[in-house]
């Protein structure tokens, strides 16, 4: 009887583990991101062509809460170009001539090449993968590579974390990204949310902001929360990343961006990456129970 009891807890305790890794499934369009029987999110690897002006992969979506609900959206009414959770720039330049839009998805495509998934020992899920970028009237002559790393970990008890390391190599001189060219300056790593009247917004101090028509001075990290659902996300920038992020935050109908780098472009020299490092956060209950201060860190 003695062996019985010791035996068994210590069986439902490795098959529990197991079960638990993030694992990957494949589909014709792209990858569903999975702990055990429950939806992460799906990596869109080959192009979505729901609406073919706005044809796009590389962004992940649907993305879900710790309650199984859809918490991001694509081909919204009124924006069809935003796309759950990607990272894209308006001004694409070469030698002073705009010639991409990654934001709109003009004379603009990609091909996600190269891409590799493994559960590592703690049963966390790594995904990596090169995408290249291409212009329309170009299209076998790649001008930017992508080499990303997505880490997708176990959930804890009340939260889950995503880490995305975005590479951005320049295969031709003079290249130049840049945000949108006024005062709001958008661009970069977003996400499109269902958000409404009760979304909440709060700053790295954990103290509420409002939304405003420009960018925010709110610090490292934004949580987006609603008091309806009690879920949310937080979003935090790297402290290696360049420059002070900005915060364009929307209350309803649009994307929350951390902006970078502006409405003024910055160079990409060929051979050197620029790499852009976010974690997302999905929460569920209030944000000040996620312990934001010492994930940031620990990126230190």
């Amino acid at each position: 009887m003695h062996k019985f009891v010791l035996v068994v807890p210590v069986f439902l305790l490795a098959f529990t583990l197991q079960a638990q890794n993030i694992q990957m499934q494949r589909t014709d369009k792209g990858f569903w991101i999975n702990e055990d029987d429950n939806r992460i999110m799906f990596f869109q690897r080959h192009s979505n062509d729901s609406i073919p002006e706005f044809s796009r992969s590389n962004y992940f979506h649907p993305v879900y809460d710790l309650n199984g609900n859809i918490i991001t959206e694509d081909f919204p009414e009124g924006h069809p170009h935003h796309r759950g959770i990607f990272w894209a720039w308006l001004h694409i330049i070469v030698n002073g001539k705009n010639i991409a839009d990654t934001w709109h998805l003009q004379n603009f495509s990609q091909n996600v090449e190269q891409m590799g998934f493994k559960t590592n020992a703690e049963g966390n899920g790594e995904l990596e993968y090169s995408s290249f970028w291409y212009t329309k009237n170009r299209p076998q002559i790649p001008f930017m590579r992508e080499k990303n790393e997505i880490t997708i970990y176990k959930r804890k008890r009340n939260y889950r974390q995503i880490d995305f390391q975005i590479e951005l190599v320049a295969l031709e001189h003079g290249l130049e990204i840049g945000g949108s060219a006024d005062e709001k300056g958008y661009g970069g790593f977003s996400i499109r949310m269902n958000t409404n009247e009760n979304t909440h917004f709060s700053d790295s101090e954990k103290q509420s902001i409002e939304p405003q028509n420009t960018a925010i001075d709110a610090g490292s990290c934004v949580s987006i929360s609603n008091r309806e659902t009690k879920s949310g996300v937080s979003i935090i920038s790297h402290p290696l990343n360049p420059g002070m992020p900005a915060w364009i935050l929307r209350q309803t109908g649009s994307m929350q961006n951390c902006a970078w780098p502006g409405s003024s472009p910055v160079a990409l020299p060929v051979n050197q990456p620029l790499t852009l490092k976010y974690t997302l956060i999905i929460h569920k209950g209030n944000p000040k129970r996620v312990p934001l201060e010492r994930i940031y860190k620990s990126m230190q």
